[in-house]
């Protein structure tokens, strides 16, 4: 028979694996749009690598950080994260040069407060394997207090795009040698999208699906990607990191499939990228790595206006969308342990521009124009116990059109800028 000591070291143990994963799986049903520094993510993985310019291919002490790269589990050794990242952003609409009414500039303040929730778990199952769990959240929320198309006959009292996706990444990590590990992980979660205000859209000359354009509610569906990344300790004091994220494949949001390109198909683009992380000193890290996020790959992300001035309507096979490119992002980051107990870190991370002179009207919807974030973070660590925050600054970016707005339209241009500044906190605890 099975005593009872051993009992209750197998119910501790079963409890430190399902309450993290509990947490995790009730924030992915939580989620809410959100604004983010790079594109509909955010600059980083977790708060301390927010703190430290995002990095987290190379260099990692938490376990949000496997959604960056999985093969971080299991030198992270046996540990759970939860805490809040907090956003204020807002952004500025401008129409200018239009036939159909004077200059204007709407901004989104009907709600510029968001929360972005954190959480990973992490156990050694023995000496070369590991399991993890965490989650990822992506997104836009823009929400106008009136309506920046109302002169094309938009909702002159409100327009919102929301777009939130959350994934539960569930992470295996083995030791294939002696200085490298390697992690895969299955990404499932669910995205939800809604629009409001976008009545102008509404019609069968720019819609393939009239009445599944806007004010349709929340429409979900589920997604489901795989993650597989490196880590590989060269020298004591090099550490080298990549990974590659699979694009999230889900169902179509039918209830738009007359705005959204391909019937309602929006998944979130493959992300991949790497970096190295270097111990300058016994107290002193500094981590460097670059990525890139393929939105030219999806057609709702990809296509841009132009689709529509060539008589592809919105929501067929290969219509418009945001028109987007692909991003490359750069990002520097230190760490420095004062003591035993406090890590101060500071980082720098530096984006592409995504958003296209072309496309800047429909980007009143989508403004992810923003390119550079300055990050400060501490931790300060109480026998296991581990309280991180961190703070950043994205200053505002302003995208100027060209030829952005139709002559069906009135003509004119769009300009489109936004900023955005976050904090956060999470506890963190070693077991």
């Amino acid at each position: 028979m099975i005593g009872m000591k051993t009992m209750r070291r197998i119910r501790l143990r079963t409890a430190s694996v399902a309450l993290p994963v509990a947490g995790c799986l009730i924030l992915l049903f939580s989620a809410s749009p959100s604004h983010a520094t790079l594109g509909l993510f955010a600059a980083g993985n977790g708060l301390k690598s927010l703190g430290m310019g995002g990095v987290s291919y190379s260099h990692a002490t938490e376990s949000t950080a496997l959604s960056g790269n999985p093969a971080h589990a299991l030198g992270l050794g046996n540990r759970f994260d939860i805490g809040s990242d907090t956003f204020y952003a807002k952004a500025t609409a401008t129409i200018s040069g239009n036939e159909l009414a004077a200059d204007s500039a709407e901004k989104s303040d009907g709600q510029s407060l968001y929360f972005i929730p954190q959480a990973g778990f992490t156990r050694r199952l023995n000496e070369r394997l590991a399991f993890g769990i965490t989650m990822l959240s992506a997104g836009l929320g823009p929400d106008y207090d009136g309506s920046p198309y109302a002169r094309f006959g938009g909702n002159p009292d409100r327009t919102t795009l929301q777009l939130a996706s959350t994934s539960v990444d569930s992470v295996l990590a083995y030791q294939v040698l002696e200085t490298v590990d390697i992690g895969l992980s299955l990404n499932t979660g669910y995205q939800q999208f809604s629009a409001k205000g976008l009545e102008f859209l509404d019609d069968p000359t720019l819609s393939s699906s009239p009445g599944q354009v806007t004010d349709q509610g929340k429409d979900g569906v589920f997604t489901f990607g795989a993650s597989l990344g490196v880590v590989w300790r060269i020298n004591p004091w090099l550490t080298a990191g990549a990974s590659y994220r699979s694009k999230n494949h889900n169902g179509k949001h039918k209830d738009y499939r007359g705005l959204i390109a391909g019937g309602g198909r929006l998944e979130l683009p493959a992300i991949y990228g790497g970096g190295l992380s270097i111990m300058a000193s016994p107290r002193v890290t500094i981590a460097i790595e670059a990525q890139r996020y393929a939105y030219r790959s999806s057609d709702a992300f990809g296509n841009g206006l132009d689709r529509l001035e060539a008589g592809v309507r919105l929501g067929e096979a290969n219509g418009p969308g945001f028109g987007y490119d692909d991003q490359n992002a750069y990002k520097l980051g230190v760490a420095y342990d004062v003591s035993s107990r406090l890590t101060l870190r500071g980082g720098y991370t530096y984006g592409t521009q995504m958003v296209t002179e072309k496309n800047t009207l429909f980007a009143f919807i989508g403004p992810v124009t923003l390119q550079e974030q300055y990050s400060v973070g501490a931790t300060y660590r109480w026998q296991k116990w581990e309280m991180t925050g961190y703070s950043s600054f994205a200053p505002n970016r302003k995208v100027q059109g060209k030829d952005s707005i139709p002559a069906g339209f009135g003509g004119g241009e769009a300009d489109i800028e936004n900023e955005i500044i976050g904090a956060g906190f999470s506890v963190g605890r070693r077991f």
